[in-house]
């Protein structure tokens, strides 16, 4: 058994953190426990200790890719190529995203640019979104 540190800065926002976790596990029986903060967000700064922010971020951060990977299992041809069996976006369409609200409930803004998609289209990626995080938590604006 070996402890690993890892650093770890989401794509999300500006928090940098260290966590700690058992190489001899295997990666679905692996905890990753919190070590040191480096890094305090504005965001996240907010929220009384590093446990909560650390939750936060580690709910925030697969939110964002796990809306994508919605989006993309309910899109339109147009929005996709499959490479490899998997769903990517078309060159030329771009995934955006930003945050509203305070920590720990901010909701995810999702947007596509490169790409018009009709009432249609938008009503079935909100309603994917709606059912897989909440009403009203990831908005495709």
């Amino acid at each position: 058994m070996v402890i690993k540190t890892t650093r770890y800065s989401p794509d999300t926002c500006e928090c940098i953190i260290e966590y700690v976790w058992d190489d001899s596990l295997t990666e679905t029986n692996r905890t990753h426990t919190l070590s040191n903060y480096i890094n305090r967000c504005a965001a996240h700064s907010i929220l009384p200790t590093d446990q909560d922010r650390w939750n936060v971020v580690f709910d925030e951060n697969p939110k964002k890719s796990r809306s994508l990977e919605s989006v993309l299992a309910n899109a339109p041809t147009s929005m996709y190529d499959t490479i490899d069996g998997v769903r990517r976006l078309k060159s030329g369409i771009k995934f955006d995203f930003f945050w509203t609200g305070d920590a720990p409930n901010r909701v995810l803004n999702i947007s596509f640019s490169g790409i018009n998609l009709t009432t249609n289209q938008r009503n079935t990626i909100k309603n994917v979104l709606d059912n897989r995080f909440g009403v009203g938590k990831v908005i495709l604006v």
